[in-house]
């Protein structure tokens, strides 16, 4: 479902109780489908069962103090 200024202003209405007016609405609805869509790209890869804690993370060595 694809989402129109009209219902962005709805939205925005319904959930800040500010109207942004439609010209505002039309300008932001790009960049609220952009956010969109890297929500479902990480959404995606999964990666609520991982611990950080586990995860392997590239050593930098000038934090540790370890010989280069």
């Amino acid at each position: 479902m694809a989402l129109t200024s009209e219902t962005l202003r709805e939205l925005l209405i319904q959930y800040i109780g500010f109207d942004v007016g439609p010209e505002e609405a039309e300008r932001l609805r790009p960049l609220l489908e952009r956010q969109m869509e890297r929500m479902r790209e990480l959404q995606a890869l999964d990666l609520g069962g991982d611990d950080p804690r586990t995860m392997s993370y590239i050593a930098d060595r000038r934090l540790t103090g370890a010989p280069k």
